[in-house]
């Protein structure tokens, strides 16, 4: 298990509203974020990663559908339509990775670095309240699932696109936290000269 040294310098969260504490990022000494674009595409750092980047193209997608229609480029049929696919893949996908991490991920993350498990309990509480807003959401999808093709309501539109920017705030949030956490200790864990590089992690 690495460990922080007494002499080692602080790393700063990668975003200024992180609720990380630097000292939780001594790992950033062997992975600075700097080198994640060059992880190996095969490791299961890079594939979080990229995990991740799917989950921002899927919330990036359901603000701009929302942002199109109360700017009045798209009909309400198409916004209606439109946004109950995407928001139905793109939650599928959240809480299976949600779930994952849950029961197998942060547990096994927590063995390999013990001196992380109150940033792991963070992220487990971002969890809860990131599925709270998911629930808010949902119940506002339900209400436009119901409303016809031919019948637009503005009022839903807007409570729905201030859930979706809340939920947005909240979602980014914690990915960047997440990654700060996570990457490290996963790319850690795959180097090559590691017993098992088939990470069971994702």
């Amino acid at each position: 298990m690495t460990s922080p040294s007494a002499a080692a310098p602080a790393f700063a969260p990668s975003h200024p509203d992180s609720r990380l504490a630097a000292d939780w990022l001594f790992l950033h000494a062997q992975v600075p974020p700097a080198k994640w674009p060059a992880l190996p595409s095969f490791g299961a750092a890079a594939s979080w990663l990229g995990m991740h980047a799917s989950l921002r193209k899927g919330q990036g997608e359901l603000e701009q559908l929302s942002r199109d229609y109360l700017a009045q480029r798209l009909d309400w049929r198409d916004y209606r339509q439109r946004l109950l696919q995407v928001a139905a893949l793109h939650y599928s996908h959240l809480h299976g990775h949600h779930r994952n991490e849950d029961a197998h991920a942060f547990p096994r993350l927590r063995q390999l670095q013990p001196l992380l498990a109150r940033g792991f309990e963070l992220l487990d509480a971002d969890h809860e309240h990131i599925e709270q807003q998911i629930r808010r959401i949902q119940d506002l999808l339900a209400d436009l699932r119901q409303r016809p093709d031919n019948a637009p309501d503005a009022a839903l539109a807007a409570r729905l696109d201030d859930a979706l920017r809340d939920g947005s705030r909240w979602l980014y949030l914690h990915l960047m936290d997440e990654e700060d956490l996570v990457i490290p200790v996963l790319a850690l864990e795959s180097e090559p000269w590691r017993a098992n590089t088939a990470s069971p992690l994702i």
